[in-house]
């Protein structure tokens, strides 16, 4: 009996350590998905704005870089509700995924793990956040104007060119951001879009 109770706690000590190991190394803490969709919304109108302000009714490679760039700041700014700085990349599919910058050279490194995606649900009319913990978290775009922008039109084309289609998103689990409470393993702190 206290050979096999032995051998079990050798066999949860090295199951701890491989998990640990193996499963959680570049894992980040869970993230304000509120916070990410109130300030990702605020940047988008901002820019948005911008860009009709430009006569532009569709958006460069570059301007959605210059965009990138612009969402990393609202996400960093103060109140800050994450404990490392945010960095944002665009992947082809015309999603962001924000990860842990340390070093904030706007480049994932080795090391600086993922910490949340965002993606438009046109469909639906949402844009959605999604930690790496696979919740999600959404918010209903207000306005017509808001799909047919330069910036978001650019990020549905993207899509499209990538196999997404608007029936994409129509079975996935999204808490409300009026019913969305943040986890207790992020930090909380921000701004409500337009506040």
């Amino acid at each position: 009996m206290l050979n096999n109770l032995k051998l079990f706690g050798i066999f949860a000590i090295l199951a701890f350590v491989a998990y640990s190991t193996f499963f959680k190394g570049d894992r980040e803490q869970t993230a304000d998905l509120g916070q990410v969709l109130d300030r990702t919304e605020f940047a988008v109108n901002r820019y948005q704005q911008y860009l009709d302000k430009k006569g532009f009714d569709q958006a460069s490679d570059d301007q959605l870089q210059e965009f990138s760039l612009y969402l990393t700041g609202t996400l960093n700014t103060d109140p800050r509700f994450y404990g490392k700085p945010f960095g944002i990349a665009l992947l082809q599919d015309g999603k962001f995924l924000g990860f842990a910058d340390e070093n904030t050279n706007d480049v994932q490194d080795d090391g600086e793990g993922d910490v949340f995606t965002i993606e438009i649900d046109e469909a639906n009319r949402r844009l959605i956040a999604t930690d790496i913990a696979g919740n999600s978290a959404g918010t209903h775009i207000s306005g017509t104007g808001f799909l047919a922008g330069a910036l978001i039109g650019t990020m549905l084309n993207r899509q499209r060119a990538a196999g997404i289609t608007p029936a994409s998103f129509n079975n996935r689990t999204v808490t409300s951001r009026a019913s969305y409470r943040a986890p207790s393993s992020a930090r909380s702190g921000g701004i409500r879009a337009g506040k």
